[in-house]
C-alpha cells in the first residue's frame, strides 16, 4: 500500500481539543409546569425580579443538552481504537477504523454522511484541474483569488480554506476545514514556494491530504473521542493518531492510483462524481482492510 507522498505528513499527531475534557453531566428533565413568577407583586419567592415580568409570555428554561451516549453499534470500533492507543497496536488501530465503517452501513453510506467534506475536495479537485489546463491566474480567478496568483503556496490554500469552509458551521464543516488546514501546516513544512510554482504532483498530494485527513478527522470524532484518548502521554495518543493516518492515507492514495489521473485529465463536469467515487471506494477498502488486520 502506498503511504509515501511529494511534500509528505506532519510528523507528529494533532492533539484533538477534546483531550482530558469531562464529560458533559446528565441533565435533569424540562418542567415547563414551573415559573419563575412567584407574588403578585412581581418577585420571586426570594425577591429578585424574575426572568419574565408580569403579563409576559413566560419564557421556558430548559437545561443543558446532555451528551449523546455513544452508540452500540460502534462499542466494536471503539474497542479495539481504544487497544491500539494504550499498547500502540497499529493492527487494532486499523481494525478499529474498518468496523466504523461497517457499523455505519459501508463505505457509500458512510461517505453520505460527510457532505462539506466531499464539496472542498471537490473544490481542490476542480482548482488543480484549472491550474494545470489554465494557469495559476486562471484557477484562483474562479474562488476570486486572483490577486494572489504569486503568493506563497500556503498562503494560497489558507485563502482557499476560507472560501470553502469559512470558520464555524457544523461538526462536518469544522471537519473539512480542519483537513484544509492540517494538510497546508503539511504542505508548509515541505518548503514548496510560491503557488505558481506548484506542479501538478504537488496539488495531486495536496488533494489526497484534504481527502485522508477529513475521513481520519470524521473517524477521531465519532470513535476517537475516548478512545484515543485512552493513553496517559500526550505521546501516546500522538502515536495513535499518526497510526490511523498512515493507515487511511494508504487506502486514499492507492483507490487514487488506481484511477490512473493526475486530476487535470477529468472532465469538468466529472470532477464531483469522481470525488465521490474516491471517498466510498476509499472507505470500503478501510472496512476490508479494517477486518483483515
Amino acid at each position: 500500500m502506498g503511504t509515501s507522498g511529494t511534500f509528505g505528513g506532519s510528523k507528529n499527531g494533532l492533539v484533538p481539543s477534546w483531550v482530558d475534557e469531562p464529560a458533559s453531566p446528565p441533565a435533569a428533565e424540562p418542567d415547563s409546569s414551573e415559573q419563575s413568577i412567584k407574588d403578585s407583586d412581581g418577585l420571586d419567592q426570594d425577591g429578585e425580579m424574575p426572568i419574565n415580568p408580569p403579563g409576559s409570555t413566560p419564557e421556558l428554561i430548559y437545561p443543558p443538552i446532555p451528551a449523546i451516549p455513544a452508540s452500540s453499534a460502534l462499542s466494536g470500533a471503539r474497542g479495539n481504537m481504544t487497544r491500539g492507543a494504550r499498547s500502540s497496536d497499529e493492527r487494532a488501530i486499523r481494525r478499529g477504523a474498518g468496523r466504523y465503517v461497517r457499523a455505519n452501513g459501508g463505505g457509500r453510506s458512510t461517505s453520505s454522511r460527510m457532505p462539506n467534506s466531499r464539496a472542498v475536495a471537490g473544490g481542490v479537485a476542480g482548482l488543480a484541474r484549472s491550474f494545470v489546463n489554465q494557469g495559476p491566474a486562471e484557477a484562483l480567478r474562479r474562488f476570486n483569488l486572483e490577486s494572489m496568483t504569486g503568493a506563497p503556496a500556503e498562503d494560497v490554500f489558507v485563502a482557499l480554506t476560507d472560501m470553502l469552509c469559512p470558520a464555524g458551521g457544523s461538526i462536518d464543516e469544522s471537519i473539512a476545514r480542519d483537513a484544509m488546514l492540517e494538510t497546508v501546516a503539511d504542505l508548509a513544512a515541505s518548503g514548496v514556494g510560491n503557488f505558481d510554482n506548484l506542479s501538478a504532483d504537488d496539488l495531486r498530494e495536496f488533494f489526497v491530504g484534504v481527502v485522508s485527513r477529513s475521513i481520519e478527522g470524521k473517524i477521531l470524532n465519532e470513535v476517537g473521542t475516548n478512545a484515543i484518548s485512552a493513553p496517559s502521554s500526550i505521546a501516546g495518543v500522538e502515536r495513535a493518531q499518526a497510526m490511523l493516518h498512515d493507515f487511511v492515507e494508504g487506502c486514499v492514495r492507492d483507490e487514487f492510483d488506481a484511477r490512473g489521473t493526475n486530476l487535470n485529465d477529468l472532465d469538468v463536469s466529472a470532477v464531483d462524481s469522481f470525488v465521490d467515487d474516491l471517498y466510498i471506494a476509499t472507505l470500503d477498502l478501510v472496512e476490508a482492510l479494517g477486518d483483515n488486520g
